[in-house]
Parts: C-alpha cells; structure tokens; sequence
C-alpha cells in the first residue's frame, strides 16, 4: 500500500505541474496541448490511486472526493472530441449517472453529519463540493439529452472542468501539508479563490466568442 500512495503522491505532483503550464499557456499552443494531455493522465493516475486507497481504508469520504475530480478531468477533456457534434456515448451516460448519485450521497452525507455535529468537520466540503457535481450532472444531462451546445458552450465547459479539476489537485496538497483548525477552511480556500478567476477567464472568452452587433 506505500507503492499505491507514492504512486498517488508522484501522480499528484506532476498534475500540479503540468496543470500550471497548461493554464498560463495559449490554447491551441502546443505546450498546451502537451502539458494538458500529461495533465490528464497524471490526474486518471490520481484517481485510480485514489480509489485503491479509499477501498483500503473504506473512507468513503476519500472516494467521494476521488469520484467529483474524476468527472472535471474526464468531462473536460471528452467535451473537445464532442464540441462539433455531440453523440454522447454509454460511457458518458454511465459516469453521468454515478455521479448522480455520488453527489446525492454526499449532501446526504454533509445533512446527516450536520444533524450529528453541527456546520463543522467535512461538512462545509461535503455541501459544497456535492452541489457543484449535481449542478455539473444536470447540466450535462440537459446537453447530453438535447445533443448541442449554445455558442462556444464546449470551450467555456472545457476552462471550467479542466480549471476545477486543479482547483480540487491544490486542495489535495494543501490538506496533505498544511495544517489550519477549523480543517474544512483548507478545503474550500482554493474554490474560493480559484473560482472567481474561472468565472473571470470565462467571460474573457464568452466575449470573444460572441459577435459584435454593428451599428445601424
């Protein structure tokens, strides 16, 4: 089991690296495109890892968290093979529907442990991170259903996947190195930080992408 965590932990690493140079990259460069491929297999490396791990220690708390990643990694780049024409595949459905229910269990989770223990402990995490996997499931269920995207839909659901997939690596190494009472406020500090500058970045390209109206 020290193999599965080093492994974990090298994994970890290197998708924090790889996901730096991705981000401050130019999209279509080819240090994007390679920096984020590396990305992606390093990150499917910290989930597989991940779930041995959690099984081991039966932490569901660990599985959860290792299924919410995984759906940002694999959702954010399968989107670039679908952004012309979308034919969403059993795979797509499957993961779309576990997820479902991982996000319904763990704001299960997050109302039970609040009733046991108050707004402390995973709770914060567990709320949050679980509203935001069914907000990403129901949002891809509607597109998945109807088979197309609004205008550029595709490249922003791309920034804000592959974005928050990084935002959960910096949290998962916070938590591991830094040490800070109450636990969950090292947990939601990066999405706390990181998501307004995805929404940022977002409208950047929500701009670009819509055309300008000429004057009469």
């Amino acid at each position: 089991m020290k193999t599965i965590l080093f492994l974990h932990a090298l994994a970890g690493g290197i998708s924090l690296i790889a996901g730096f140079f991705a981000i401050i990259s130019k999209k279509g460069q080819q240090l994007h495109i390679k920096s984020g491929l590396v990305y992606y297999w390093s990150m499917m490396a910290v989930v597989v890892t991940g779930l041995v791990l959690g099984v081991y220690t039966t932490n569901i708390f660990i599985l959860t968290i290792v299924v919410f990643s995984f759906y940002m990694v694999f959702t954010g780049r399968r989107i670039l093979s679908t952004k012309k024409e979308i034919s969403p595949k059993s795979l797509d459905w499957f993961f779309n529907i576990l997820s479902l229910l991982i996000a319904l269990f763990m704001i299960y989770l997050a109302i039970v442990n609040f009733m046991r223990i108050g707004f402390s402990g995973s709770v914060p995490m567990l709320l949050v991170f679980g509203a935001l996997l069914l907000w990403m499931v129901l949002q891809d269920t509607i597109t998945m259903k109807n088979k197309k995207f609004k205008k550029g839909a595709w490249l922003l659901t791309h920034i804000g996947r592959m974005s928050g997939s990084y935002i959960a690596t910096i949290t998962a190494f916070l938590v591991v190195n830094v040490q800070l009472k109450p636990q969950w406020i090292i947990w939601l500090l990066p999405t706390v930080v990181g998501t307004p500058l995805i929404i940022n970045t977002s409208n950047k390209w929500r701009k670009k992408l819509t055309p300008v109206k000429k004057k009469k």
